[in-house]
């Protein structure tokens, strides 16, 4: 099943995304439904109608960093994982504008596949890390050059306002096994790779990290970014990103800098 989040007539509202691209309203948040419940009214929307916003309103977005072999030379995995945080304050969902505020500082996207929580987390197992998977989105974990080298916790770098796209809805019955994940800069292939490279993988993630930060539901957990094909590509005005995950959809924005 696929929820979203969207805007429509001025209001902001959570529903199920059919087959046909039709729209049934929900009567809460998507991860407080164990299965199909009432909604709202009998109305039905068409995607084209409304105005698509990240698929969650994630209390923290907690971000994986090379996580994929050959990222930044790595080629194994390393005693634990390397993680920083996003503040909520940098969501925006998919077609909204990624605007930057650093005018002579390079900017990229990298894309990525997120774990949205869908019950509370805390020193899990490996059961209760699977359970607690509500389902999947992708992420654009929209990154900044680190001036001075200075920003060692990728706050500046990585937690500006609109410097986390995810989208373009979630889906509780994704397996990401076996697929295909790439990024587009305009229409160059830019990152490709398969999420089952990942060093790190759910449950085990979850379970890692649940054993020292509590995960909430709405939560997102973005799980790195593959590798370049070729040299990275900085945005210019009216840039494009577009991630791609096989099976689980496209995410794509356009870029400006701040006016």
């Amino acid at each position: 099943m696929r929820y979203i989040r969207y805007k429509y007539n001025n209001s902001v509202e959570y529903g199920i995304l059919s087959e046909d691209n039709t729209i049934q309203q929900l009567n809460g948040l998507p991860y407080e439904y164990v299965e199909h419940k009432k909604t709202k009214n009998s109305t039905f929307l068409s995607l084209g109608e409304v105005e698509l916003l990240a698929p969650c309103q994630p209390g923290k977005i907690i971000a994986t960093a090379i996580n994929y072999p050959g990222v930044t030379g790595l080629t194994e995995k390393v005693s634990e994982p390397l993680v920083f945080i996003k503040p909520s304050s940098s969501v925006i969902g998919h077609n909204q504008t990624i605007i930057s505020p650093f005018k002579d500082t390079p900017v990229w996207g990298e894309s990525e596949l997120g774990i949205v929580i869908g019950k509370s987390l805390s020193k899990a197992t490996m059961e209760e890390g699977n359970k607690a998977i509500f389902g999947y989105t992708i992420g654009n974990d929209v990154s900044c050059e680190n001036v001075h080298g200075w920003d060692h916790h990728l706050a500046r770098s990585k937690g500006a306002d609109t410097f986390c796209v995810l989208g373009p809805w979630i889906d509780t019955e994704y397996n990401p096994s076996g697929k295909q994940i790439k990024g587009y800069h305009n229409k160059t292939l830019i990152r490709n790779g398969y999420c089952q490279e990942r060093l790190w993988k759910e449950p085990e993630l979850l379970v890692w990290l649940s054993s020292w930060i509590t995960l909430e539901p709405g939560d997102v957990v973005l799980t790195g970014t593959p590798c370049r094909v070729q040299d990275r590509v900085y945005f210019k005005e009216g840039d494009i990103f577009t991630c791609v995950i096989e099976g689980l959809g496209e995410l794509s924005n356009s870029f400006e800098l701040e006016k």
